[in-house]
């Protein structure tokens, strides 16, 4: 499969992935403006205009949009992320005009009307209360600001309730005119379409149509101290979230560090999986997950646990982390690891909305096209020696970020992570 990228006469770039025998299309427009992008004063905003550009345009109100792309049997969405924002739709190729027309609509035309506004702060805050009952959630947003301190990635992307109640549509007008810019957007599109016939939908429905600027990535780099934050809740599971510095996103040991998370926490064979669970059945769940942005990066513990397992647990997982820091990865442990990873490369390759999103992230953050074939390659060639060096620098439990969410507990779970340093 190849992949192309060109760079528009406003500045606006195109990547463009062509996939052999599938009859979907994805196109999808990210921007670099997310939580990441707020202050405290305004954070939310980001995902709060996601939501509003789907309530309306000057010509399609909100129940057109979906009518409309209901009736081309298509799928049109968005997300919000700490570094991005992604507008896409997924469509059958011979409607991919017709999907992308509405998708500039919604991009360009939107109306912001200040009834919509009312009605979808309700909605927003809706999702807010819902988040705040998955405590699963909770404790990995608390982690998340224990690490990041200041700095907006340490900020939830919902936002606060107060922000979202405030926001009006001259506050979204300015955040959009200030972050939504050509420097700062990348169109991405995956499927069953040529390049030529991307290029002439990206150049008919989207250049010209941005104000010129570039993205300023204001996360900067952190090594922040050990730190702990229990929020106590009568609630049946408890859930312990441990947060460790890692690689950025290009970092040259992206792969070493996947490598580690794949074999920490990322599968039912994993050792936190095996030890914790089905060992001695002390969580149902229990996994590692990374988070990567442009000059930052987090390797994180997930355990959700019986109240009275919770020490015990925190021991188990910190003794397992401490192994993987002193001793490194088995010989075996590498080539199946490695050997997940190449899978995962190949089946990310056969839909066309996660070859979409793969190329729009890459492509923003780093300005180049996604290799697949490279990277497979890479995998491949990635040495053992090389490699045990690298997770060799990776989960510094002397600065571990723990945080709980649970009922009341007298366990001192960050010493059971710092005393094993």
């Amino acid at each position: 499969m190849k992949t192309r990228m060109i760079t528009f006469e406003d500045g606006l770039r195109l990547v463009h992935a062509q996939m052999e025998g599938v009859r979907s299309v994805a196109i999808g427009v990210m921007t670099g403006a997310g939580s990441g992008n707020e202050t405290p004063e305004n954070n939310g905003i980001s995902h709060f205009i996601e939501h509003m550009y789907f309530k309306g345009t000057k010509t399609r109100s909100s129940y057109d949009i979906v009518k409309q792309i209901d009736a081309l049997g298509a799928q049109i969405n968005a997300y919000t992320a700490k570094q991005a924002t992604c507008f896409y739709t997924i469509c059958v190729d011979d409607e991919s005009e017709k999907c992308a027309e509405i998708l500039s609509d919604i991009l360009f035309d939107s109306t912001f009307d200040p009834e919509e506004m009312e009605r979808e702060k309700k909605v927003v805050l809706e999702e807010i209360s819902m988040c705040d009952d998955d405590y699963a959630d909770v404790c990995a947003d608390t982690a998340s600001k224990l690490y990041f301190g200041s700095d907006p990635l340490g900020m939830p992307i919902l936002g606060t309730r107060g922000n979202v109640k405030r926001f009006t549509r001259d506050d979204l007008l300015g955040y959009i005119g200030k972050n939504y810019n050509v420097g700062s957007t990348v169109i991405s599109i995956a499927g069953n379409i040529s390049f030529e016939k991307a290029e002439e939908i990206v150049r008919k429905y989207f250049v010209g149509r941005w104000s010129g600027g570039e993205r300023d990535w204001r996360d900067r780099p952190r090594t922040p101290e050990a730190a702990e934050e229990y929020v106590f809740k009568d609630i049946e599971q408890s859930h312990i979230t441990v947060t460790f510095g890692s690689v950025p996103y290009s970092s040259k040991n992206d792969i070493s560090v996947m490598l580690l998370n794949t074999i920490l926490g990322g599968g039912m064979s994993s050792r936190l999986f095996y030890e914790v669970r089905e060992k001695l059945g002390l969580a149902y769940s229990v996994y590692s997950y990374s988070g990567t942005y442009v000059n930052n990066g987090t390797l994180n513990v997930y355990i959700g646990t019986n109240p009275a397992s919770v020490g015990k647990a925190a021991d188990v997982a910190a003794d397992v982390i401490a192994d993987i820091k002193k001793n490194g990865l088995s010989r075996e442990e590498f080539d199946r690891g490695l050997q997940q990873l190449r899978g995962a490369y190949v089946l990310g390759q056969e839909s066309s909305g996660a070859l979409m999103r793969i190329l729009a992230k890459h492509a923003l953050f780093t300005g180049e096209t996604f290799d697949f074939a490279g990277r497979i390659d890479e995998i491949s060639r990635l040495d053992y020696a090389a490699a045990s060096e690298a997770i060799a620098n990776e989960l510094d439990l002397s600065r571990a970020c723990v945080a709980y969410v649970g009922r009341k507990t007298d366990k001192d779970l960050l010493e059971r992570f710092t005393s094993r340093a």
